[in-house]
């Protein structure tokens, strides 16, 4: 099988004035082609901000995320928004649809 996402040592520290807060912590993850996985834990574990980093969303502080072959982890805007227009699916918890258009135009 071909691997599609990998994280290799994966850091994600936010800084709140002058408290860093770690969301990721040196996280390895491997996703091959045709994989099924499920990120899961409790609120606050880091699952919304593993799926941002792999999906290309956000930077990670330290560490590698590799797309399809590719070092992401420092790309710039441009590339990373190529990635997610081309590459990526997301399905985000709150779907920001507007309540003015019906289903049909949401989708569209």
């Amino acid at each position: 099988m071909s691997e599609i996402v990998r994280a290799e040592s994966l850091w994600r520290i936010y800084k709140l004035d002058e408290v860093e807060v770690p969301a990721l912590q040196g996280v390895h993850l491997s996703v091959e082609k045709g994989d099924f996985s499920a990120i899961v834990g409790p609120s606050g574990s880091g699952k919304s901000t593993l799926l941002h980093l792999l999906g290309c969303l956000d930077r990670p502080t330290k560490g590698k995320v590799i797309f399809a072959g590719e070092d992401v982890s420092k790309a710039g805007d441009a590339r990373l928004t190529n990635i997610r227009a081309r590459r990526v699916g997301f399905v985000f918890q709150t779907f920001n649809l507007m309540p003015t258009l019906s289903a049909k135009d949401n989708v569209a």
